[in-house]
């Protein structure tokens, strides 16, 4: 089984890996170079429109492609956001991040699929943004079954989906393996019962997390996650679709 995230757009470039962490390449790295190829074409304007953000966001990120490669960190130390609060990166061994390098899928715009130890530049690009690459239309059709094609040779036959819809989307459409998608719901001030996207995703870094301090390796484990208070709901679970749920929404503290 493996195990699907999607990247964060909160980067930490500052502080360094563990001194025993390796840095190995991406997988798709040539089609990464591809991609990057491009973006040093679009001036600050231009990638402001692509990326749909602030002028101040779009000229961090012109510089970030113009220097891109000349700074590299093992990806799961570089993410920084909402998700990987709940990862605790830094408390991991050599050996939780050694099993997990062979069950965890970063999900990328930029590198199609990035794991633990791969070592990536500061970037920001999401999978959704309409640029043209190498002919095709968009990054979904840059990438098209290839991402897949390499999930579905590393997952056994099983993927826990612990992505967004977005960053999901190539494996999911075209994946041959059976999908799991766990869901974590609170019960809200206001009386109603379902997931609050923000919690949600968060708790899918804490069962990343959880996954690779265990070994996580069979899906009929995963009812025996906990975490900040939920825990396995069958009532409202489905068919691959295990729900989670606290009796009480309060705020997530890492």
């Amino acid at each position: 089984m493996i195990i699907l995230l999607a990247p964060s757009k909160t980067l930490d470039f500052e502080h360094d890996a563990p001194t025993w962490a390796k840095q190995t390449q991406p997988v798709f790295y040539d089609d990464a170079q591809k991609i990057a190829t491009e973006l040093k074409k679009l001036n600050q304007r231009q990638l402001s429109s692509l990326m749909n953000v602030s002028d101040a966001i779009a000229a961090t990120n012109h510089e970030r492609f113009e220097k891109w490669g000349s700074q590299t960190k093992p990806a799961i130390w570089a993410y920084r956001g909402d998700v990987y609060k709940g990862m605790y990166a830094d408390s991991l061994t050599q050996r939780q991040v050694d099993w997990a390098q062979q069950h965890l899928l970063i999900m990328s715009g930029l590198y199609g699929v990035v794991r633990p130890y791969d070592a990536i530049s500061p970037y920001r690009l999401e999978m959704k943004a309409k640029l043209g690459v190498a002919g095709h239309k968009d990054l979904y059709a840059f990438w098209d079954k290839q991402l897949v094609d390499y999930a579905d040779s590393k997952s056994s036959g099983i993927i826990c989906n612990l992505s967004s819809d977005e960053y999901a989307k190539p494996i999911l459409r075209h994946t041959t393996s059976r999908v799991i998608t766990p869901i974590f719901m609170d019960h809200r001030p206001n009386g109603s019962f379902g997931a609050a996207p923000i919690y949600n995703k968060m708790m899918r870094g804490v069962m990343a997390h959880w996954m690779i301090i265990n070994e996580v390796d069979d899906p009929e484990r995963l009812p025996e996650f906990t975490g900040h208070g939920y825990v396995y709901d069958e009532s409202h679970s489905k068919p691959n679709a295990p729900a989670f749920s606290r009796p009480t929404m309060t705020p997530l503290v890492f």
